[in-house]
């Protein structure tokens, strides 16, 4: 199953820009965001992990700013779902 380069703009939730990098059916496989606030980014993450996708948390600090960020992997049975962020 291969991932295609082409990044998008998945949903943004909570002012918090998700973006997607979709498998070769389309779907979203592979998904990232970057704030400052750790609780929004947490309650993605969290969301995401439920839902069978890998999930990668780091901090960053640059600038000054501490920023926190996720990158969620598909990591369950079949393809992954056509909206992960769907309840949120």
């Amino acid at each position: 199953m291969g991932i295609a380069t082409r990044e998008t703009k998945l949903k943004k939730i909570d002012g918090v820009q998700v973006y997607a990098r979709k498998n070769d059916a389309d779907r979203p496989a592979v998904l990232d965001a970057i704030d400052l606030d750790q609780s929004k980014i947490e309650a993605i993450a969290d969301k995401l992990a439920r839902r069978g996708y890998g999930v990668m948390r780091q901090t960053k600090a640059r600038a000054g700013k501490v920023r926190y960020l996720f990158q969620a992997c598909w990591a369950g049975d079949g393809q992954p779902p056509d909206d992960p962020l769907a309840d949120l």
